[in-house]
């Protein structure tokens, strides 16, 4: 089968999660990489599923398993449901981008936006944990690499290999306009 992936890379915060969910209103099939990860986290009955959590069974996965374990785990859902089209959203490690990249029709797409703008979206969300700007600062640096091993998170390599960079600093109609030309000239 040879489907199209689109896999979005980006801090978090960033839009990720709105980019994955507009390219899923556009027909793609959405896979959320860290989903993997709060169902491993509920397997091992972790109340309190924070950003650290899943940060530290990501490392651990990746250093038990190998550096593309979550793309494995993208590729495995996506033939499994014969998906032709495909978005993974939170693309976090160099191996998951060289995984996909040599299996299928690959764009990596990052999502970039500053870290203030980030902040103040993620503490009107709530998802996670209560985040203060000190807890966002920390999680930010991991998440981005700094002091991580090859199997850790990086975030800023990724970006660095991304084919088509989308800012996101703007009203959430402004980044639908940017979405919407990205696929129109590289999403087909």
């Amino acid at each position: 089968m040879d489907n199209k992936i689109i896999g979005i890379t980006g801090a978090f915060g960033s839009g990720k999660s709105t980019a994955a969910a507009f390219f899923e209103l556009r027909g793609f099939k959405k896979i959320i990489l860290s989903r993997f990860l709060e169902d491993e986290a509920r397997n091992r009955g972790i109340k309190e599923i924070t950003r650290k959590v899943l940060q530290d069974i990501g490392n651990e996965w990746r250093e038990k398993y190998g550096v593309s374990v979550l793309a494995d785990k993208v590729l495995a859902k996506s033939y499994s449901k014969n998906f032709d089209k495909v978005v993974a959203d939170g693309i976090r490690n160099v191996g998951e981008i060289e995984k996909l990249r040599n299996s299928h029709s690959f764009t990596l797409v990052a999502i970039l936006s500053d870290r203030k703008t980030r902040f103040e979206r993620l503490e009107k969300l709530r998802r996670r944990e209560n985040l203060t700007w000190e807890l966002f600062e920390k999680l930010d640096i991991r998440d981005a690499g700094d002091g991580e091993r090859e199997t850790g998170l990086q975030v800023d390599k990724c970006i660095s290999m991304a084919d088509y960079v989308i800012e996101n600093n703007g009203s959430k109609e402004e980044f639908n306009k940017k979405l919407k030309v990205f696929l129109e000239t590289h999403g087909k």
